[in-house]
């Protein structure tokens, strides 16, 4: 009796033990496109179809999210038995790539431009873009050559089961350009600028034609409101300022390809950078010059 006892127990402990150990599936979305770079994903964004438990879905959720690049089953394999000893997992396919959805939104729509995709944001809902294997995954926008916060499409197709499903999306198109940044804080009241008081930085722009980007004869102009230190300086902050005063006699350089002559003259008004100036010589001829330096006009013959 003891013994039928015994067995009968013993029986019940391998069947126990056979369903313990029988394996789980988890298929994974072979490519996953990441809304923003920096953005953690959950096991849903990256779990195409799993009958593990949760606590194991969980888990895979965490590795990949905190991954970059490619990751391959192998990987995950080797980091869930590490936790999960007890639980077989069978994981498809063969590797997962993370990738982010702004650089492929460049790639294909303005690539060898300066113009990239930022702050994208799904009207489906949706926080990640996974692809199972064997679809594509194409972008489709009509004026995302310019500047501004656009609405685009994404085509997701397979060719073998012969589908598509789309999706849609907002992104800000935006250019990145090198800027000048305000090195201290300027004040409306300095006379002229340097070049010492910048200092250039790569930044993403909605408005890039306003921003300062050179600073070429910068010490020609003065700012025209005070401006803080470590501020994007626009061209709209600065003013020229008078290099050439009504009264005071100026040089006027006449220059062509054989000579380089110089005389002095009298402005008939006050001028600024750049400008085109008409002056009284010692005859008293009118001549007309363009002002290059402070009470210094240059007239090509």
């Amino acid at each position: 009796m003891n013994k039928k006892i015994f067995f009968t127990f013993l029986l019940l402990s391998f069947n126990l033990h056979a369903q313990e150990v029988k394996p789980c599936s988890v298929n994974l979305f072979s490519k996953i496109y990441r809304l923003n770079p920096t953005q953690t994903l959950s096991s849903s964004d990256i779990i195409y179809q799993s009958n593990c438990p949760n606590v194991v879905s969980a888990k895979i959720g965490q590795i990949i999210s905190n991954s970059n690049g490619t990751v391959s089953s192998d990987f995950l394999q080797a980091e869930i038995e590490k936790e999960f000893k007890d639980q077989p997992v069978v994981l498809s396919p063969r590797k997962t790539t993370l990738l982010d959805l702004g650089t492929s939104l460049r790639e294909q729509l303005t690539e060898g431009t300066n113009l990239y995709f930022l702050d994208t944001k799904s009207l489906n809902n949706i926080r990640s873009v996974g692809l199972v294997e064997g679809e594509q995954i194409h972008a489709n926008c009509e004026s995302c050559s310019t500047y501004g916060e656009k609405s685009l499409k994404i085509d997701i197709s397979s060719p073998l089961a012969n589908t598509v499903r789309s999706l849609w999306f907002t992104s800000k198109v935006m250019a990145k350009v090198k800027v000048l940044k305000a090195k201290r804080t300027l004040s409306f009241q300095q006379k002229s600028l340097s070049v010492d008081d910048f200092v250039a930085e790569d930044i993403y722009s909605l408005s890039p034609e306003n921003v300062l980007t050179t600073l070429e004869n910068i010490n020609y102009y003065k700012p025209n409101k005070t401006i803080m230190q470590g501020s994007v300086v626009s061209r709209l902050d600065l003013q020229a300022v008078n290099l050439i005063n009504f009264g005071t006699p100026v040089t006027v350089v006449l220059k062509n390809q054989n000579i380089n002559l110089q005389r002095s003259a009298m402005p008939t008004r006050s001028a600024l950078f750049g400008e085109t100036i008409e002056l009284k010589n010692a005859n008293n001829k009118t001549i007309a010059g363009k002002v290059v330096d402070y009470n210094k006009v240059v007239i090509e013959l």
